[in-house]
């Protein structure tokens, strides 16, 4: 249940505060979750769609950017722990 919380956060954040608070938000759900940060990122694209505006899903390119480094962190940590 402690590793959902910062994602139901996250996605709590899409809807209440800016998306500079929700990216950082994203971010750091994707630390716990790594499959959060893309999910949440087509969540957002899904709600924040405004047709004609733009072409590039940003909110989705965000977040699989937050979820590859979340994954290289995560290497990371798991190499770590298991060397040191």
């Amino acid at each position: 249940m402690m590793r959902a919380m910062p994602t139901i956060l996250a996605l709590i954040a899409l809807f209440v505060f800016p998306w500079q608070v929700s990216f950082v938000a994203v971010f750091a759900a994707a630390l716990f979750m790594p499959a959060a940060g893309i999910a949440l990122g087509i969540i957002a694209d899904i709600v924040y769609y405004v047709p004609g505006a733009s072409f590039v899903p940003y909110f989705t390119l965000l977040g699989a950017v937050a979820t590859a480094v979340s994954m290289l962190v995560h290497r990371f940590v798991k190499t770590r722990i298991i060397e040191g």
